[in-house]
């Protein structure tokens, strides 16, 4: 469709609409506000019944009258239009068109909704709008992730006016919808978002920094202050969209009123605060670098001459991603029955997503990305959830940790950072890749996500796969420390748009000569503060820690050598208490050939925050030159130390004899029942979650249903009620000639009653009405041709009877209706009528009149005959146009007359009123009286229609 001059009438946004069961009163509320020329185009998309046909255009169309289309494939979306998923399909969106995919039950689980949320986000961007409204399970989900991240609107329906909850608390729970409303006040939100100001801004980043930085700034430090998170190491475009949605939601027109709401409001701090942390994921996004990650990069990480290897997701968010390369790996190991331990540290800012990804629960909607075959051998059902398998769980150690600030980890063989770079200014891009580099071991793989790059570390790497951005280390660079000031937001913001070559250039300088001096004056050394929290790693500290699976916390106490657990305790103690120096000499461990000196230092002591240095060397530990350095023997320590615990030990050791002594036989019995109920409910989860899909069909077909019957059985009432109050006798007749419906009216005309309802037509006399009738209706049976005629029932009833075909909406015969109306007011108009007709006959002879009636227009004029007989001409002879008749009139009247036409016409004279000679059809003429009148006007007074009588006065 194009609109005057010449263009699609294409959206400016697009609002797709996810619906399940009880969604259709839902989606009648949302369009019966949804204004007829918003700009929009609705997509409404379904979980339907493949067995039925949906009638919800029909059901809709009640309600709005915006154009409502069934979607085919290749279709142009349009502004203020409605579109309609058709059964059995899945559907896209690319470029503006619509597109339909064949639903195949062999993929699994179907997620229509979170299907095209997804095609949605990626075409249509920030100009993408996604609403959940009533539904069971938890479709829509990882849709309404992507819109967000897309930067576009996402609104739920409140769970309060929803049917089936099931669907809105699933997306309110992601925590990145921006408005839950009821679906009738949900049009007029939307219309309120897209016309904001700064929705609508035209303006670039660079206008919007300059006019506002100084609020920027402060928002920066109020968000920092709340999280003790620093976003301004966040690029300016990200910062500024959220901001604008944020301003849009809250109706404010300036940064300035935002900063005063912002200031005073905690709940709008979380909010923002979360905004920023959207971290939208699925597992194995992008499957085609996941292919290649499982095919030609395991096989090389995990070759058989490995003992263990060390894999780090950095920006986890809520574990999908982290949980797809264990997935790989572990399968990986099973097949070729591998012996290597495998540690995954998962780490992500965001304290909340790395408690939900420690869960490792996700619903039906999450998991549906994942081969079944790895779901039904790594996961657990449970309810409507699946549960991550204690295999793959312990392989994982989640810690919450600021990739910008915190340590990194060593000896990394695999580092996954996808999607993080992308939120990310290219100098804080720097320094993590610096800090990759050095984290990853020799020939250690970095894998990135596929709108990513190494920028200016493409030295330090060389590519494995370009398309997938899956690269390998290089030996020989030498990786550059960025102090993090240098990172930080400024006021000016002159360091993101200014070259930092010569910043770079001496940062590495500096960074080169420290870590000269580091490794060649310290042995393998950890930096801690007074909470034993781990600041800094110096050289190789394998040997004295030992990590187990489970969350990390960074905390010493957590991965010290359980041989250690004694002597750094005692260090800190004292370091706390007594001396800046303290050393353990001569230390021997069972794990560790040779002898070890431990020494701690205090760095510096202060209120806030004490340092300390704790270093292991080997052999003789180079002596302080100090009086506050105390040396230590652990003999005497450990003497009594030991006979304490064996102690305690002996006593634990009967008390867990007894007890499991008692469990075994416990467990036996239960190990039985429980393998039984294990298979058992795996048959039960199958089959109930066939059921559960069927009865969500169901539902939508039967609220569909109930809604058709109900109009059907008001329209059925509107008929009957019309047919009784309007007198007309019906008789409907099926297929087979059997009474279906009967009329009272006809009742009474007729031996046919009520209860003779099913039986055949010609089970009655052929005389029901007249001698003819059954004749008739068969007749109409064949031929299909209707009859009508007048029938006389009784004395003086006279009636007009029909036969016809009844015919269906499709034009399909399904029977006969036979309809008789009254004719006895018409028989009784018609005599009169023909009394009146007579009397004007006879008066019109006696008086020797006629009367005419001109068409002022057109110029033709009808007559009573007598007007030409009078004349000696017949009816046919004498002309029918008013100026032929004039050319009759004689010459001696011919002006007069006209003259007198013309002002009557014109509205000088009330009447039309002359006598003039007229010509017979032997020559002589007759003395015409002439007299009528302009009878219809225009709006403009233009006369239209004449009327009046002529009289043969010859003889007066």
């Amino acid at each position: 469709m194009k609109t005057k001059n010449g263009k699609q009438n294409l959206p400016e946004y697009v609002v797709g609409i996810g619906a399940s069961a009880g969604g259709l009163e839902a989606l009648q509320e949302f369009f019966k506000n949804v204004p007829t020329k918003s700009g929009l185009a609705y997509v409404v998309v379904q979980h339907l019944s493949p067995d039925y046909k949906s009638l919800m255009n029909e059901l809709l169309a009640r309600f709005t009258s915006i154009p409502i289309q069934i979607i085919e494939d290749g279709m142009v979306l349009e502004a203020d239009h409605i579109y309609l998923i058709p059964p059995k399909k899945n559907l896209t969106v690319f470029h503006g068109k619509l597109l339909l995919e064949e639903h195949k039950p062999s993929k699994g689980i179907n997620l229509p909704i979170d299907i095209f949320f997804r095609s949605l986000a990626s075409d249509y961007g920030k100009k993408a709008i996604g609403i959940i409204l009533s539904g069971t399970g938890s479709d829509g989900t990882l849709g309404i992730k992507a819109i967000k991240e897309a930067g576009g609107m996402v609104m739920v329906q409140d769970e309060k006016t929803a049917k089936f909850d099931g669907m809105p608390k699933s997306s309110i729970a992601t925590g990145v919808v921006d408005f839950i409303l009821p679906p009738s006040k949900m049009p007029e939100a939307i219309i309120n978002y897209i016309k904001h100001p700064f929705i609508e801004n035209k303006n670039g980043i660079e206008e919007i920094l300059t006019q506002n930085i100084d609020q920027l700034a402060k928002i920066m430090h109020i968000l920092r202050e709340y999280s003790g998170i620093d976003f301004s190491y966040y690029k300016e475009n990200t910062i500024i969209r959220r901001l604008e949605r944020r301003m849009s939601i809250n109706r404010l027109n300036s940064l300035d009123e935002y900063l005063i709401l912002l200031s005073s409001d905690d709940n709008e701090k979380d909010i923002l605060y979360r905004e920023f942390l959207i971290g939208v994921t699925r597992f194995f996004r992008d499957e085609g670098a996941f292919e290649f990650l499982k095919d030609q990069v395991l096989p090389e990480l995990l070759s058989k001459d490995k003992k263990s290897v060390r894999i780090w997701s950095v920006g986890c968010s809520t574990g999908e991603e982290v949980y797809s390369i264990a997935l790989l790996v572990r399968d990986f190991i099973d097949t070729f029955n591998l012996n290597i331990e495998v540690k995954i540290f998962a780490t992500d800012i965001d304290k909340t997503a790395i408690e939900i990804a420690g869960q490792g629960v996700y619903a039906e909607s999450v998991v549906s990305d994942i081969d079944p075959v790895l779901l039904s051998k790594y996961f657990i059902k449970k309810d409507n959830t699946y549960q991550i398998s204690e295999s793959i769980r312990k392989m994982v150690i989640f810690a919450t940790h600021n990739v910008l600030k915190d340590p990194p980890f060593s000896k990394i063989n695999l580092i996954v950072c996808r999607n993080l770079f992308i939120y990310l200014k290219p100098d804080s891009q720097y320094k993590v890749l610096n800090m990759f580099y050095m984290s990853l071991s020799h020939k250690g793989i970095l894998f990135l996500g596929t709108s990513e790059t190494l920028g200016d570390l493409s030295e330090a790497f060389e590519p494995i796969n370009v398309k997938y951005k899956i690269f390998r280390k290089k030996e020989g660079y030498q990786p550059v420390f960025i102090p993090e000031s240098n990172l930080s937001f400024q006021t000016n913001n002159r360091l993101s748009r200014e070259p930092r070559t010569g910043l770079l250039r001496e940062v590495k300088r500096q960074s080169e000569l420290s870590e000269k001096i580091i490794n060649a004056v310290l042995p393998p050394s950890i930096v801690v503060n007074n909470k034993l929290q781990i600041l800094q790693i110096i050289n190789d500290i394998n040997p004295f820690v030992t990590i187990q699976s489970g969350r990390f916390n960074q905390n010493l106490g957590t991965i010290i050598h359980p041989d250690l657990q004694i002597v750094i305790n005692n260090i800190i103690r004292r370091l706390k208490n007594e001396g800046d120096v303290v050393s353990f000499e001569n230390i021997k461990f069972e794990h560790l050939a040779d002898s070890y000196d431990i020494q701690g230092t205090k760095i510096s002591d202060s209120e806030a925050e004490s340092i300390y240095l704790i270093s292991f060397y080997k052999g003789k530990a180079k002596k302080q030159q100090k009086q506050s350095e105390e040396v230590l023997s652990l003999e005497d320590h450990y003497h009594d130390r030991v006979k304490e615990l064996e102690y305690e030990l002996q006593f634990v050791k009967e008390s867990l004899q007894a007890t499991v002594e008692e469990l075994e036989t416990s467990n036996e019995e239960l190990q039985s029942s429980n393998e039984e109920l294990i298979a058992a409910n795996e048959e039960l989860q199958s089959t109930n979650e066939e059921l559960q899909s069927v009865n969500e069909e169901l539902y939508t077909v039967n609220s569909e249903f109930q809604l058709k019957i109900d109009e059907l059985t008001q329209l059925n009432s509107d008929i009957t009620n019309l047919l009784n109050n309007t007198g007309i006798a019906a008789l409907y007749l099926d297929r087979k000639m059997c009474i279906r419906k009967i009329t009272p009216s006809f009742s009474e005309l007729s031996h046919v009653m009520d209860f003779d309802i099913g039986r055949p037509i010609h089970h009655f006399s052929n005389s029901i009405l007249y001698p003819e009738f059954l004749n008739d209706i068969k007749s109409v049976q064949k031929d299909l041709q209707i009859i009508e005629k007048e029938i006389e029932i009784g004395e003086n009833n006279y009636y007009l009877l029909r036969i016809a075909p009844y015919r269906t909406d499709f034009q399909a015969v399904d029977g006969i209706l036979v309809t008789l109306t009254n004719l006895k007011n018409i028989h009784e108009q018609r005599k009169a009528l023909e009394t009146a007709n007579q009397r004007l006959q006879m008066a019109l002879e006696m008086g020797n009149m006629a009367w005419w009636e001109w068409d002022v227009q057109t110029g033709q004029v009808n007559m009573h005959e007598k007007k030409a007989t009078m004349l000696g001409y017949s009816p046919e002879e004498f002309p029918k146009e008013v100026y032929a008749i004039c050319e009759y009139l004689h010459p001696e009247d011919y002006e007069r007359t006209m003259q007198a036409m013309r002002d009557h016409l014109e509205g000088k004279s009330p009447m039309w009123d002359i006598v003039y000679r007229i010509r017979c059809k032997d020559g002589s003429y007759k003395k015409y009286h002439d007299r009528g009148g302009v009878v219809t006007r225009d709006d403009s007074g233009k006369p239209l229609k004449m009327v009046g009588i002529v009289m043969d006065v010859t003889n007066y």
